[in-house]
């Protein structure tokens, strides 16, 4: 195994055993229709998205093309005000200085793959998200699963939204000769 392989060997292996820990031990300690659950479980898949994301990003990119409709459905349900206000709060340059940090590549050949990434990650904990929802919806807590859908939601959902946002600009920017064209 050669070391960057191990390495996401042991950042997929963490990854899923603090979501999946944390959701497990919350389930019999707090319990499914307590909202501390569900903040706290939604903290441990987003943590289990950062360790696992960059591991599982598509090498054939296909999915990470973003359609010229998207970017109006995005803003028709929010996602700019979103990351407008994760601008204001500073959050965006925290995962900018992250992002830099830990990729060689910088600028704008670098920026698409860490949305690639990133949005991969948030898929993944989307995805726990909707199992544990399921989990909790057929062992009869309703309360819970709509709290962890909700939570879920916003933290997932709208982190995707905003990739794919950033994703299009950037691969969509005006050039030189289109602007003369104009």
């Amino acid at each position: 195994m050669n070391p960057d392989r191990s390495t996401s060997f042991t950042s997929v292996v963490a990854g899923l055993l603090v979501g999946v820990g944390l959701a497990g031990a919350g389930w019999f300690a707090i319990g499914p229709d307590h909202v501390v659950y569900a903040v706290i479980v939604q903290g441990g898949f987003l943590f289990m998205a950062l360790l696992i994301g960059p591991s599982l990003v598509d090498t054939a990119r296909s999915r990470y093309q973003v359609r010229s409709f998207e970017p109006r459905i995005y803003a028709l349900l929010g996602a700019e005000v979103v990351r407008r206000a994760l601008d204001v709060v500073g959050w965006n340059r925290v995962i900018k200085n992250m992002r830099q940090a830990n990729n060689e590549e910088l600028g704008t050949s670098g920026f698409p793959r860490g949305t690639e990434q990133s949005e991969t990650g948030h898929l993944l904990g989307l995805a726990a998200t909707g199992l544990l929802v399921l989990i909790a919806a057929v062992t009869s807590h309703p309360a819970g699963a709509l709290q962890i859908l909700l939570i879920g939601a916003l933290l997932h959902v709208y982190p995707i939204m905003i990739q794919r946002l950033v994703r299009f600009r950037l691969t969509h920017r005006p050039t030189r000769s289109n602007r003369l064209e104009r």
